[in-house]
């Protein structure tokens, strides 16, 4: 009802605004002497966030010099820390503007004249599964003269779409698979704005680097493959189920010499502790760790095996092969891309119905070690 309540006051709201505020198209949406870029991806979780990177290293390429910020929700903010396309992260936390159910009023202006300190020449919006009424009401807060964001979603018109002046379709029912990052891309479409390298990338420190290095050395045994398996995630369709992780790591470990390490979140516990349940291979969890020292860690791995989730993202952004194992969603459309990933996606869309025999095969192709049966021709 809550819900239902606020759709219908954001919906009359954008009405109202619309009316007030009409806006222009530019005569040239993209400049050629681009500075400043404000890109809003504050709505999303971990995965969302990271598929957005190709369009800051389009940006980034297209534009030597330019200056981009990034605007996060307290989600994803960590993750962006350091990125090599970026010169700041702009932290957006609902819970500072509202006291309860009372705004903050000032709190919300001082934050807006920051923004408007920046001098930003354009913002983007990417949006590729929902449009966000408050990423739409935030680019048009920014100042910014060119502002650009989903006009309608796969045929559904985005009810605040009136606060950009650079309004794009974004409409994929005839490309139901295209990938999430090219689906951000798609924001950017007739810019000329492009990249050949739609890879995910999470900039670590040296510091971090080093953190990571150090543990997995420490608990690594000398001459063993270290490989990283994640047997949770937030929903629960989405979970091969975790006495199958555990076969599949005493498998492994009978097979070649390997360390085998755990990641569990603070939503993965009952995985995790059903897995060391029944596994009888030694295996160090990696239990509620920050996330950028998961990814330095997830860094030094040589595979790493995951359901879909957002580690699944972050191992993709540090580089180490992924093998994800996909239920109902839609692996076209999330598993990382590049040659050295792979996925398997469950029959009928039921990760239940992925065999431990399949994802053990699987590993021993990504890990260059044949399986019993070649091992016996």
């Amino acid at each position: 009802m809550r819900r239902s309540l606020e759709h219908v006051f954001k919906r009359s709201l954008a009405a109202v605004l619309g009316f007030i505020f009409p806006s222009r198209r530019p005569r040239e949406p993209f400049p050629k002497n681009l500075q400043r870029v404000l890109v809003i991806r504050q709505h999303n979780q971990l995965g969302d966030m990271l598929c957005v990177v190709p369009v800051l290293r389009a940006l980034h390429s297209t534009y030597p010099g330019v200056r981009i910020s990034l605007m996060t929700s307290p989600v994803n903010h960590d993750v962006m820390w350091h990125n090599r396309f970026l010169t700041d992260t702009i932290l957006f936390d609902k819970r500072e503007f509202l006291q309860g159910k009372v705004l903050r009023l000032r709190k919300l202006m001082t934050f807006v004249a920051r923004l408007h300190q920046e001098r930003f020449q354009i913002v983007l919006v990417p949006s590729t599964v929902s449009a966000s009424f408050t990423s739409d009401l935030l680019a048009f807060l920014s100042g910014a003269p060119i502002r650009v964001g989903a006009a309608s979603l796969d045929g559904k018109p985005n009810p605040s779409a009136f606060f950009f002046n650079v309004a794009v379709a974004l409409d994929w029912l005839r490309q139901p698979h295209r990938h999430q990052t090219l689906r951000n891309m798609d924001i950017l479409a007739g810019s000329g704005i492009s990249t050949p390298d739609l890879s995910l990338e999470i900039t670590l420190d040296q510091d971090e680097e080093e953190a990571g290095k150090s543990f997995v050395d420490r608990v690594k045994a000398p001459g063993t493959l270290a490989i990283g398996y994640h047997p949770g995630a937030g929903k629960p369709p989405n979970r091969w189920p975790a006495d199958r992780f555990a076969r599949l790591i005493d498998l492994t470990a009978g097979r070649i010499r390997v360390t085998s390490f755990v990641t569990c979140g603070p939503m993965d516990q009952d995985q995790v502790e059903d897995l060391r349940r029944v596994v009888r291979s030694p295996v160090e969890v990696i239990r509620n760790q920050p996330i950028r020292h998961v990814a330095s860690i997830l860094k030094r791995l040589d595979l790493y095996i995951t359901n879909d989730t957002g580690l699944m993202h972050v191992a993709a952004g540090v580089g180490v092969p992924v093998l994800s194992l996909f239920g109902p969603t839609d692996p076209e459309q999330w598993a990382p891309m590049g040659r050295k990933n792979r996925y398997i996606c469950g029959e009928g869309g039921y990760i239940a119905n992925i065999s431990v025999e399949q994802v053990f095969a699987t590993t021993m192709e990504m890990l260059g070690r044949p399986t019993y049966s070649e091992k016996r021709t």
